[in-house]
């Protein structure tokens, strides 16, 4: 059974899912969309977030899908939705499309009938992510610190593809980049592009020379005994997904400028990523 009054519904999100859909209505598509942060050019507006997902065969929802692991990234609608709410909307045959889609949905979905994709399990997208990313971070670093990036010490820990992109943004600012991973292999990669690489526990032995701190990887790994390290006047840009890395009592509690943030392509780079979405999708058939 085909529902193809629209040919995508757009829901939730961020500005990414506002430009999307703008992107994607030029004629012959037809857009519908619920609970986006704004009005976007050329789109219809449902009634409902059901009315939304059952007029389409195709519906994009944000990236991430959701922040809490239960329900609808979106800040428009007064009304949270479940992610179990919308899959018991959803019918079998149409197709999904969402960023960082929890386990059990993706189960649910298909079991469903339901051809559900995870645009961060696409390696083209997931690279270009991690470039907003970086770009993003760099961003919130200089408007949080009275000092230059360049030439100043810094410390990325992590070298996965987030560490990895934000190393080299940092060395083309030239900044004297030191990397930290508890991964051999990172550690090789990074010696290729880093100033300096080492253990986190090197870290801990030279914590208090840097005068910004990256953090990349999802897990605590900065706790109260390392901030208490860190001099005082560090900026600490934790971009790790939910909880951080970051023992962030500690932190206020220390004085350390610490900040976790997340969704920085939708702040700094909502258009470019929608683009790189709305690429992504066309190559899919459905």
């Amino acid at each position: 059974m085909k529902y193809s009054q629209y040919d995508y519904a757009v829901i939730g999100g961020d500005m990414r899912q506002v430009y999307l859909a703008e992107h994607l209505a030029y004629p012959p598509n037809r857009i519908i969309y619920y609970a986006l942060e704004k009005t976007p050019n050329r789109c219809t507006k449902a009634t409902s977030l059901e009315n939304a997902i059952r007029s389409s065969d195709c519906v994009i929802g944000p990236i991430p899908l959701s922040q809490n692991g239960s329900h609808l990234k979106q800040t428009a609608s007064e009304n949270d939705f479940t992610l179990d709410f919308v899959l018991n909307i959803m019918k079998p045959g149409q197709t999904f499309f969402a960023g960082c889609i929890p386990e059990a949905f993706l189960k649910g979905a298909k079991e469903k009938g339901i051809y559900v994709h995870d645009l961060m399990q696409n390696n083209t997208m997931a690279i270009y992510n991690t470039l907003a990313t970086a770009e993003g971070a760099i961003c919130e670093a200089i408007q949080r610190s009275p000092q230059n990036l360049h030439h100043s010490k810094c410390a990325v820990l992590g070298f996965g593809r987030c560490g990895r992109t934000l190393t080299q943004y940092l060395k083309g600012m030239s900044c004297h980049v030191y990397t930290y991973s508890i991964e051999e292999e990172e550690r090789s990669w990074a010696g290729t592009v880093a100033d300096h690489t080492g253990t986190l526990t090197d870290f801990d032995e030279s914590a208090n020379e840097f005068d910004f701190v990256f953090n990349t990887i999802p897990a605590l790994v900065l706790t109260d005994k390392q901030l208490r390290k860190l001099k005082a006047s560090v900026t600490l840009i934790d971009i790790a997904s939910m909880p951080g890395g970051v023992d962030y009592e500690a932190a206020k509690r220390i004085g350390i400028n610490a900040a976790h943030c997340l969704a920085l392509p939708g702040k700094y780079s909502p258009e470019s990523c929608a683009i790189a979405i709305k690429n992504i999708i066309s190559t899919y058939k459905f």
